[in-house]
């Protein structure tokens, strides 16, 4: 039996469509899934990139102010990333990551005489955190948190993890230590880097006294000092003050040295004050 022509066009336009469709398929999957997967691994390399930076900050804030430097450091911080770009595919848009500080309040010292004041010890008593938020498309990354000497992450999971941390109190030495920030960062929200400046003045303060109570401004809850940042001791425990402080309690009638580093962010810290020593 002979083919038509007709019969040879609707064949060929049914091959075109079952083709058409196949590659319609392959376009959809490779849209909902490769693409995706693509993007959930630019966002994971660049939120390890920002640990790194934050870890950076965390450093400069630290040995800012516990060393004999002075003047101001950049520390550069990588706020978001860019998808690689597809010709063919569609992309969401830049995930901008934002950095700020947050949790602002007053350091409060009291020693047991009753005399003395934070300002006094520290050339003020305001202090706050730096907190870096991700904004991805795909993934979900915890933010990274910097206060009082510490750097960690709040996990989905409502759980703390530590990645860097200085020892806020020392028993063995008897000493107290505490990491003040004095500034105000506004919350940028970026793709690109920012510039952080911190800036060191070469002074601290120190006093020797019998203390009874610290109070920090903190995100972290008293139960995570306790596990994680406080000596294994039961004379020192944290006791939550609010939802943004704890209150550091010493009852076991010792004196301690109780230093306070400020570090200024974005401003020049204060270098004349009662307990002010230079390196």
């Amino acid at each position: 039996m002979a083919v038509s022509r007709s019969d040879r066009a609707q064949a060929t336009l049914i091959g075109f469509i079952i083709l058409f469709g196949f590659l319609v398929i392959i376009y959809a999957g490779f849209q909902a899934y490769v693409v995706p997967n693509q993007n959930a691994e630019v966002e994971y390399n660049h939120y390890q990139e920002v640990r790194e930076d934050m870890t950076d900050l965390y450093t400069e804030a630290v040995s800012l102010g516990m060393s004999s430097k002075s003047g101001q450091v950049l520390v550069p911080v990588d706020l978001g990333t860019n998808y690689p770009s597809r010709l063919f595919f569609i992309n969401p848009p830049p995930a901008a990551g934002s950095i700020g500080t947050t949790n602002r309040g007053e350091i409060s010292v009291t020693f047991a005489d009753g005399s003395g004041s934070t300002t006094d010890l520290c050339g003020g008593a305001t202090t706050a955190g730096i907190t870096y938020t991700p904004s991805y498309s795909v993934t979900e990354q915890p933010e990274i948190r910097y206060e009082n000497g510490l750097l960690y992450v709040e996990t989905a999971a409502g759980e703390y993890a530590m990645l860097e941390q200085q020892r806020v109190v020392n028993e063995s030495s008897n000493t107290v230590r505490l990491y003040r920030l004095q500034g105000t960062l506004q919350t940028r929200s970026n793709v690109g880097t920012l510039p952080i400046e911190l800036t060191g003045t070469r002074t601290y303060g120190t006093t020797t006294r019998e203390i009874e109570r610290v109070t920090l401004p903190s995100e972290l809850p008293a139960a995570t000092w306790n596990d994680r940042v406080l000596p294994d001791d039961p004379d020192i425990t944290a006791n939550q003050n609010g939802s943004g402080s704890v209150d550091i309690t010493f009852t076991g009638g010792e004196s301690y040295q109780v230093q306070c580093f400020t570090v200024g962010l974005g401003e020049n810290p204060e270098t004349n004050f009662a307990n002010a020593t230079t390196y």
